[in-house]
């Protein structure tokens, strides 16, 4: 058991002797304060029930998108109502804050209740237990408006809603768009050799293909602790691939992965955060590109690989070229949509509007963040720039 948790166990045992203590010198009974006090306690549990309903309650009054609802007290786990809002919903910093404010005040007001039903009770220990599950109502309510209590809390979301609405927005978008290049990445590795555990490095000596393998599942599931680690994790992988001892086809399947994912992230920053990129940076996503062109030209993966690449240096008549044969009937449906969003890119920056929105409209609206680049795009005036041009030196 770890310190924090110890503290917890130890801390909770003396508020539970403190209040049968309590108990005891109102009921005069030791029998009724066990008993209130072990009503006090129970009452936990339903107000945490209480306080994910009132999120749920006010989550479908608001016609937010629930996608999971988890009540689990005293597992140790986190009790939540997960929401899937859409970044463009209209009102939305207003309608997270009354979501967020949901849970608390259902705390609130069942504390206020039970405290004014005391008046009407007649025994000592029926008074006792009330005003102790009154206490847990309030105390829930209130610690979770707290914004320093937990990450997790309410009161830290509210925070972020009330005072940051449009960088929360723009968090949100970015965590749709990771899970948009998460669906992509599996795709594209999609039968590759598995080994080693998600929370595994990518060591040196390590098998390629059991590296990226590892790589791709520590990308799903967030097991890197800081953007330093993920690099790491890359550059070693770009090592390996341009490693002679490599296999190619190995190589093939890392230049695949790591073009497709930096690529997609240096297209949303250029495009969406206006944050273009060194032209060093598009080179190492071009070597890669070309590691996974080499073995498969025609696999759609590699073009997409490629394609990025091209739209990544500016040459988006190159892109288009590499992403015209898309078959969606025969290639991967994720693939497809994501080649057909680049079809659309390399057309809004050719010019060629009518054309872009064909290929949006074919790859069927399930790469939403994707699309909104695609929109951002087309509507950019000037457009903007992918790469930044390299500092000048004085001589």
């Amino acid at each position: 058991m770890t310190s924090p948790r110890r503290r917890l166990v130890v801390a909770s045992i003396l508020l539970v002797l403190e209040a049968v203590f309590f108990a005891l010198f109102v009921t005069e009974s030791l029998t009724g304060a066990i008993v209130a006090v072990g009503l006090t306690c129970l009452s936990l549990w339903l107000h945490i029930v209480l306080h994910e309903c009132g999120h749920l309650v006010v989550a479908k009054l608001l016609r937010l998108p629930v996608v999971a609802v988890r009540i689990v007290p005293f597992t140790g786990w986190r009790s939540e109502v997960s929401v899937r809002p859409a970044p463009s919903a209209t009102a939305l910093p207003l309608r997270m804050v009354l979501f967020y404010l949901g849970g608390p005040m259902t705390n609130l007001c069942t504390a206020t209740a039970l405290g004014a039903a005391t008046t009407l009770l007649g025994t000592p220990l029926t008074r006792v237990a009330v005003i102790g599950a009154a206490l847990v109502g309030a105390l829930l309510g209130l610690v979770n408006l707290v914004p320093w209590t937990s990450p997790h809390s309410d009161g830290r979301n509210l925070l972020r809603w009330l005072l940051a609405p449009t960088a929360t927005t723009a968090v949100l978008r970015a965590a749709y768009y990771q899970e948009e290049i998460g669906r992509a990445l599996r795709t594209i590795s999609h039968g590759e050799v598995d080994g080693g555990r998600p929370g595994d490095p990518v060591l040196d000596g390590d098998d390629p293909r059991v590296a990226i393998a590892a790589y791709r599942r520590r990308w799903s599931t967030g097991h890197w602790h800081s953007a330093a680690d993920l690099m790491a994790d890359a550059e070693h992988l770009a090592a390996l691939a341009r490693a002679d001892s490599t296999d190619p086809r190995a190589a093939a399947a890392i230049g695949q992965v790591l073009s497709v994912q930096f690529g997609l992230w240096y297209l949303y920053a250029a495009v969406v955060t206006r944050s273009p990129v060194a032209h060093r940076e598009v080179l190492e996503i071009w070597e890669m590109a070309q590691l996974g062109c080499h073995v498969q030209p025609h696999r759609l993966s590699a073009r997409v690989a490629m394609s990025l690449a091209h739209l990544l240096n500016e040459r988006p008549e190159q892109a288009r070229s590499l992403v015209l044969d898309v078959r969606p009937g025969v290639d991967p449906p994720d693939l497809c949509s994501v080649a057909f969003l680049l079809r659309a890119i390399a057309e809004c920056q050719l010019g060629n509007h009518a054309e872009a929105d064909t290929h949006v409209r074919a790859a069927g609206g399930d790469f939403r963040q994707l699309t909104q680049v695609v929109v951002a795009i087309r509507t950019a005036d000037p457009a903007p720039p992918m790469f930044a041009p390299a500092p000048m030196v004085a001589t």
